[in-house]
């Protein structure tokens, strides 16, 4: 995947989950956290009406984890003025 569609999906990974963490008053990565430790265990039994929010929300901060960590390693085999070169001369 190239770095700039990689920068887009972050972006709408990140817009995603500013809804859920405005809707429910917690950051993701506490959220993710709290998820994958059994704290909100409680809420697994799929009869809460935020079961479905949950799910939805763990599995779009995990792959905003996954998008950033091939960020991340995109942009240390490519130096950073590579890619403004190539946007640039795409433009």
């Amino acid at each position: 995947m190239e770095l700039q569609q990689l920068v887009r999906e972050i972006h709408w990974l990140e817009w995603q989950l500013r809804a859920f963490e405005d809707k429910y008053g917690v950051l993701s990565a506490d959220f993710y956290r709290a998820m994958e430790s059994g704290q909100l265990a409680e809420f697994d039994d799929g009869e809460r009406p935020q079961f479905d929010d949950f799910l939805e929300w763990h599995g779009l901060y995990k792959t905003w984890l996954n998008r950033e960590k091939n960020y991340r390693e995109l942009m240390n085999r490519q130096p950073i003025q590579d890619q403004l070169r190539r946007v640039l001369v795409a433009s």
